[in-house]
């Protein structure tokens, strides 16, 4: 009898541990840099960073932030189901010319990945009347 309650318990945990690892959320990023190449002075300077929720239970995205204040992201702040997909949308202060890269930090319920690192690099130059601004 004792032998079958200590079975039934390990039998018990390995579900419970599987099962707690099966309903996980998941979060994919379709790209984690993007190189603005050369942008114009002043131009809008946006990206919007793509991911989907490849795991079976909703994926909240914490936060996302830069240590920057030229670097303003915005996140969704509803959980996203599984399978579904959703966006970051990246602002950076193009008033400043020269060559840059950035960093965010995105924050979320992953458990195997809670830190996700994007970067946006590129080069902000003045307008000398042959640079196309970025829309």
């Amino acid at each position: 009898m004792k032998k079958t309650i200590i079975l039934a318990s390990i039998i018990y945990a390995a579900l419970h541990l599987e099962a707690q690892d099966y309903l996980a959320p998941k979060i994919i990023f379709e790209e984690t840099v993007f190189n603005f190449d050369t942008i114009v002075q002043g131009s809008k300077g946006e990206h919007v960073f793509k991911f989907a929720n490849k795991g079976n239970a909703p994926l909240l995205i914490i936060s996302a932030f830069s240590s920057c204040g030229c670097v303003i992201p915005e996140w969704p702040k509803l959980p996203i189901d599984p399978n579904a997909t959703a966006s970051i949308k990246v602002k950076y202060n193009t008033s400043k010319i020269g060559s840059f890269t950035k960093v965010i930090i995105v924050k979320s319920n992953d458990e195997e990945s809670p830190k996700t690192i994007l970067r946006i690099i590129g080069v902000v130059a003045e307008d000398k009347g042959h640079l196309r601004p970025t829309k």
